[in-house]
């Protein structure tokens, strides 16, 4: 062999490096690295998942023993989970700390559910989870429902605690100092020790929250302004600032209202996205928020169509003394109120045109063009577009669920990953197991007070049950390729048989002879021998085979 030739040199060199390959231990292969994976196991998860789903399989060991025994256990060892060749020492100098759980960010990454949900991976995420996840995560939702508790004490003692309005003769008042006489009594609140008291703990909060933010903002850069629910934070936290200072000083502001409204909503708002975490009423959560980016897409396109009909009433309708179009931003709105149903077709249109309520002085100054872009307005709007949305709706809803578990399971994975960018590695290399030995027979291995709530109230995030419903698309696909491969072996099968009764014909026109005759049933061999002309083609069965396939090929002629 000329190893001049590049083909020789590529077929020598690929020999040795599997030779070598084959001489290498398991725990070698796992070790090495390449330019454009570090670590082995991330090259698996994003080229051969089945391959990974196999070295999965040989990473959890059982005892030699019944399953019913006692000393029966089940060995999960997490080595190819936690990648050690990235934490390994590259020529003399240490690798800066790695991206935490990146086998599992990776499954995330390129959408592996059977690998995110193998026992291996939900062993190692509950281990994670049992270790600190559900410690940290019970307190953040504790503080923060200590936070909400004293938003809504202080936004209902804000409205609460009002001095008596100034007796006033408002009958001698127009309407516009009417409006100013009560706006000055409604700012000239009394506060109360209750509200220094949460106006405290609220400013506290905040500042703990915002050093916490902006820590993330250093770790995160230009990726923590991508999260809207991090906008949606920052937005809660200045609207709250806003509504608790002006306490502190001696003057009120509309401004502070505004706020507290802004801030009550947004607080709840952010407690429904902390559920996320929770197995049996976070995946409602999800289903919300994919529901609403779907709802807001699809308001972005046919805005057009509400512009159009909002402007189109307010030149139709503003002339005719009618309030609720009187101004374009208020003609939009109505139009937008309209779309959900409320038109008001009998105060809006049948009265005016009819001039039946001499009270009022609205009338349709262009009654035709009215009553047209009315009917056109019905069509479009209330009728297809909504269905449009609510088809829409549904079937995101059913995708969602099929993909329940990958999002639920990728949910946890990101909230350790974010912990662990967060706790310090001493803490981490305490809590962190390499493997894990359990014993499901024994009596000590039961829940505690404290899980068996979690699971009651909450759910579970590893339950057993969680992985019947894992791959419900996955099953869906095998039993489709099933299908398909089935109608194609009948198909090949049926070309076959075919082809050789196709055969069979050729060679009995060919009186090729064969040793290994066929002997057909009820003619014993004896018989076959004595008639030296007899072939396994002068069989009646054959023939009769034969005339069939002759009589399909004259037909088709």
């Amino acid at each position: 062999m000329d190893i001049r030739r590049p083909s020789n040199c590529c077929c020598l060199y690929i020999r040795i490096y599997s030779t070598r390959l084959i001489k290498m231990g398991a725990q070698e292969v796992m070790m090495l690295k390449s330019s454009k994976h570090p670590c082995v196991t991330l090259s698996l998860i994003a080229s051969m998942p089945k391959v990974f789903e196999a070295v999965q399989d040989k990473c959890i060991t059982k005892a030699n023993c019944k399953k019913d025994s006692k000393s029966f256990y089940i060995k999960y060892s997490f080595d190819n989970l936690q990648c050690p060749s990235l934490y390994a020492e590259d020529d003399g100098k240490s690798i800066k700390k790695p991206e935490p759980l990146p086998a599992l960010n990776a499954m995330v990454t390129h959408g592996r559910v059977e690998l995110l949900a193998h026992p291996l991976s939900q062993k190692y995420l509950q281990m994670k989870w049992n270790s600190y996840g559900k410690y940290i995560h019970l307190l953040n939702v504790t503080i923060y429902s200590v936070f909400l508790a004293f938003i809504t004490c202080f936004s209902a003692q804000l409205m609460e605690h009002q001095k008596p309005i100034t007796s006033l003769n408002i009958t001698n008042l127009s309407h516009e100092e009417y409006i100013a006489v009560s706006k000055e009594n409604i700012l000239n609140v009394q506060v109360s020790h209750a509200m220094y008291v949460c106006g405290l703990a609220i400013i506290f909060y905040l500042a703990v929250n915002c050093l916490r933010e902006v820590v993330q903002i250093y770790q995160q850069k230009v990726m923590y302004f991508m999260d809207p629910i991090n906008l949606v934070t920052w937005l809660l936290y200045a609207s709250a600032l806003v509504m608790v200072a002006p306490i502190f000083g001696s003057t009120m502001y509309d401004s502070q209202f505004s706020c507290a409204s802004l801030t009550v909503f947004l607080s709840w708002f952010n407690l429904l996205l902390l559920l996320q975490r929770f197995d049996q009423v976070g995946i409602y959560v999800v289903m919300f928020l994919e529901i609403l980016q779907t709802l807001i897409k699809v308001l972005m396109v046919f805005s057009i169509l509400i512009i159009a009909f909002g402007l189109a009433f307010y030149i139709l309708l503003s002339r005719g003394e009618h309030l609720s179009f009187k101004t374009i931003p208020m003609s939009l709105v109505r139009t937008f109120s309209m779309m959900l149903g409320e038109i008001d077709f009998l105060g809006t249109y049948v009265k005016p045109f009819y001039m039946t309520n001499e009270e009022e002085k609205a009338f349709l100054p262009f009654p035709l063009p009215a009553f047209f872009i009315l009917g056109l307005f019905m069509v479009l709007m209330p009728i297809l577009l909504m269905n449009l949305l609510i088809g829409l709706a549904v079937g995101d809803i059913e995708s969602v669920r099929r993909n329940a578990q990958l999002k639920r399971l990728a949910m946890q994975v990101i909230l350790h990953t974010e912990l662990e960018r967060k706790l310090p590695q001493f803490l981490l290399e305490r809590v962190d197991k390499i493997e894990i030995i359990e014993y499901p027979n024994d009596a000590k291995a039961k829940l505690g007070f404290f899980d068996s709530i979690l699971r009651k109230w909450f759910g579970n995030p590893f339950s057993d049950d969680a992985l019947d419903m894992v791959m419900d698309n996955g099953e869906d696909y095998v039993i489709t390729e099933l299908g398909k491969t089935k109608k194609k072996l009948k198909e090949i099968t049926h070309t076959l048989e075919v082809q050789q009764q196709f055969l069979r014909l050729i060679v009995q026109k060919m009186e090729i002879k064969t040793e290994a005759d066929d002997v057909d049933e009820g003619v014993s061999p004896s018989n076959m021998h004595q008639n030296g002309n007899s072939s396994k083609w002068t069989s009646p069965k054959i023939r009769k085979k034969l005339r069939s396939v002759l009589s399909f090929s004259n037909r088709n002629h």
